[in-house]
């Protein structure tokens, strides 16, 4: 996209990238202007190839579907959607699925109130440690739910992933499968950080090295979650 797409308005992004396998970068997305879109259905599923995307500029105020938004992204390992407005979207089905080299979300802005349907939503992200989230991410009016967190084996938030446990009832920060980043603290890991890290158990006991199960580590200023088997 070039700066003159700016000016572009429009209503739908269904299946705009959908199935460009070989697509590895999108050069100035930053310039789709997204504020009259309804349907971003499958934009950007099949992106076999895609690495890291930055949708952060997004305007979705009057979006209502995200269907499969962003599913079988094989390779995708950065994907920022932490400003997305999601007030209006009543379907997220399948929204994140198969993106198996993903490790964090954040998702602490999203407003699902709205939500019907978040069946099969993280499922098959296996590399998946952390959910973000806060208390505006509700099941509340959510009507298919099932398998949300199917075979996020490596899933950690309030309590560590069970695989007999993967429906919508998990999809909070209390009893659930997300973390809430304003209590804990915890910042979702955006760039690599060469400075030494320091590294505590769930307790806030220093560890001299990495144990197996969750650990806490701090680089710096950044404080991140770290899964160990």
């Amino acid at each position: 996209f070039d700066a003159s797409f700016a000016n572009a308005r429009p209503t739908s992004c269904y299946k705009w990238f959908y199935d460009c396998t070989n697509l590895t970068t999108i050069e100035g997305i930053e310039y789709l202007n997204t504020e009259n879109v309804t349907n971003m259905g499958w934009m950007f599923s099949n992106c076999e190839a895609l690495t890291i995307l930055d949708v952060s500029n997004f305007d979705t105020k009057n979006v209502t579907n995200m269907r499969c938004m962003f599913s079988i992204c094989f390779a995708l390992t950065t994907l920022d959607v932490s400003n997305f407005d999601t007030q209006n979207v009543t379907n997220m089905s399948n929204m994140f699925s198969d993106c198996s080299a993903l490790t964090t979300l954040d998702l602490s802005n999203f407003d699902t109130k709205n939500v019907t349907d978040m069946s099969w939503m993280f499922s098959f992200d296996t590399a998946l440690i952390t959910i973000y989230a806060s208390n505006k991410f509700v099941t509340t009016a959510c009507e298919k739910g099932q398998n949300m967190f199917k075979d996020c084996t490596n899933l950690v938030g309030a309590v560590p992933y069970d695989e007999n446990k993967r429906g919508k009832e998990m999809a909070n920060c209390t009893t659930g499968y997300f973390t809430d980043k304003a209590a804990t603290g915890i910042d979702a890991p955006t760039v690599s950080d060469d400075t030494a890290a320091e590294y505590y158990d769930l307790q806030g006991r220093r560890l001299n090295a990495p144990q197996k199960g969750v650990n806490i580590v701090k680089r710096g200023k950044k404080t991140t979650k770290m899964l160990v088997k």
